[in-house]
């Protein structure tokens, strides 16, 4: 079977993807708990690249400095969700972040055209999940997709994908790999619904400690046009926290693209970066909790970089 073979031979050797994704305790208020810290081992997904002060890239001022100098900090907005996909050794095994919390996501392997579900993604309260199947699951799943589908050898070599579903069977894809050609590791990038791959965006975070402002200028494309909440969290990308400021909605034009946008917080009287992280979400300030507080669906991050 041409798309069931790909799932066939050696386990490729692989470096163990993100990690810290232990559910970390209750849902607080906001829908989202206060993580002790970042995850263990995950990459700096969205770092700051520099600080245009005389400090150290990517230091923030402390929340005791009586210093009186702005503090700016241009950050890298990594796509989100994000995580990766490992085939060998007889499984396959997907970790992802940057999911709503609580949240679960349909896996499916697309063809032609043509999913097929092998599973569900949960993600836990700080958004990150891992899930696993085994290969030989996956071919005879495939096996009996190809015979419904009557595809034949002439009809070439399909790409096949694992893609991640916005919730159950039916709903749009939020995230995919390329194509699979065997065993191996395959990143899993962000997509939005009818605008593709989300792209990488950036920012410039400016706190001024005279002003007792935070402003945060956004530039990012591959994104649904229309409102956006914004956030600065307790936390990183990879352990979602509680909000600590909340931005007006920065606006996606009709391509999908914000440009050059800036929102302002105000009444600042100091700051701690270390350990939070600035976000925009799928979703508006409307629509991103539930009438019990709780995250929805919307709340899923599109960009995201740690502080």
């Amino acid at each position: 079977m041409i798309i069931a073979d790909r799932f066939r031979g050696r386990a490729a050797s692989a470096a163990r993807t993100a990690g810290g994704f232990a559910v970390a305790g209750a849902i607080a208020a906001t829908g989202l708990v206060l993580p002790a810290g970042a995850a263990s081992g995950a990459p700096a997904t969205g770092s700051p690249t520099a600080a245009h002060t005389a400090r150290a890239p990517g230091t923030a001022t402390s929340a005791t400095s009586t210093s009186t100098r702005a503090l700016a900090l241009k950050l890298d907005l990594g796509a989100m969700p994000r995580g990766r996909l490992m085939i060998g050794a007889g499984k396959m095994r997907l970790s992802e972040y940057g999911l709503t919390p609580g949240s679960r996501h349909g896996v499916a392997i697309v063809f032609h055209r043509h999913e097929v579900a092998i599973g569900t993604l949960t993600a836990n309260s700080v958004g990150a999940g891992s899930w696993s199947y085994s290969s030989s699951a996956a071919r005879a799943a495939t096996y009996r997709a190809e015979a419904r589908a009557a595809l034949r050898p002439a009809s070439g070599r399909p790409a096949i994908r694992l893609v991640i579903l916005n919730a159950g069977r039916g709903t749009p894809v939020i995230a995919a790999t390329l194509a699979i050609t065997g065993p191996g590791s395959y990143p899993v990038r962000g997509v939005e619904p009818g605008y593709g791959v989300i792209k990488a965006g950036s920012a410039i975070l400016v706190y001024n400690p005279v002003a007792a402002t935070i402003s945060v200028t956004v530039n990012a494309a591959g994104l649904t046009p229309g409102a956006h909440a914004a956030h600065i969290h307790v936390g990183s990308c990879q352990r979602q926290g509680a909000v600590v400021y909340a931005f007006t909605d920065f606006t996606a034009n009709s391509r999908g693209v914000i440009a050059n946008e800036t929102r302002t917080v105000r009444g600042v009287a100091a700051v701690k970066f270390s350990g939070w992280y600035f976000n925009l979400h799928q979703g508006n300030s409307s629509n991103i909790l539930n009438r019990a507080g709780q995250p929805t669906i919307y709340f899923r991050p599109l960009e995201c970089a740690n502080l």
